[in-house]
C-alpha cells in the first residue's frame, strides 16, 4: 500500500516539518511507513509530493487513520482519494492538499 501526499509548502524544509508531524499522527494510529520520495510538484507552485510505503504489518490500522485525515473519500478500483477540491470534503491535517492511497 502506498500513499501520495500533496503538501502545501514553500520549500523542502517546510515539507520535512510536515512529514515529522505526519509521522507523529500515523504512530498514534499504529501505522508505520517509509518515505520513498519527496519532490516539488511540477503542476502547482508551492506544493510538494511525498510518497510513502506503508509497512505490511500495520496496514490493518490504515482505515482508522484515514477517517481521521479527511471527512470524505472517493473510492476507485485501485485507490482512494481525498482532496480539498472535493465537494463536502474537509481535510483535517493542516497543509495537506490531497492524498491518494494506492491499494
Amino acid at each position: 500500500m502506498q500513499f501520495s501526499l500533496f503538501i502545501e509548502a514553500i520549500n523542502l524544509e517546510e515539507t520535512k516539518k510536515f512529514l515529522e508531524d505526519f509521522y507523529k499522527f500515523a504512530v498514534k494510529y499504529g501505522v508505520s511507513y517509509s518515505v520513498t520520495n519527496i519532490e516539488k510538484y511540477w503542476k502547482i507552485d508551492e506544493m510538494y509530493t511525498i510518497s510513502l510505503e506503508v509497512d505490511k504489518s500495520t496496514r490493518k490500522n490504515v482505515k482508522t487513520m484515514l477517517s481521521n485525515i479527511a471527512s470524505k473519500w472517493e473510492e476507485y478500483p485501485d485507490d482512494l482519494l481525498a482532496s480539498k477540491t472535493m465537494e463536502d470534503c474537509e481535510i483535517y491535517i493542516p497543509n495537506l492538499y490531497m492524498i491518494v492511497v494506492y491499494i
